[in-house]
């Protein structure tokens, strides 16, 4: 892998705070920096793919589960009894 030396100015508080996480993961600070930097990109990924979801659910109409508390309810309750008949019935029949 090809590196580059760069000179990072952090404040004291997290040059310590990453000092302590590198010294509690027996790594080095780099490495540290490295996961935070890769979390941080799994995170936006995962941030789009989720806004792509909702963008996608609101295209077909919403979830239509209902307006009021007890239309949810109803829907979940519903849904749960499918899901059931579908899959579970015939192992009590």
């Amino acid at each position: 892998m090809d590196t580059k030396t760069v000179v990072l100015e952090l404040p004291a508080s997290v040059y310590a705070e990453l000092q302590s996480l590198a010294t509690d993961e027996q790594i080095e600070p780099a490495e540290v920096i490295a996961r935070l930097v890769e979390v941080t990109r799994q995170r936006r990924a995962w941030l789009r793919d989720l806004a792509a979801l909702r963008a996608q659910i609101r295209q077909d109409g919403g979830l239509q589960v209902g307006t009021t508390k007890d239309d949810v309810v109803e829907r979940l309750r519903q849904t749960r009894r499918g899901i059931f008949e579908a899959e579970y019935a015939h192992l009590y029949r």
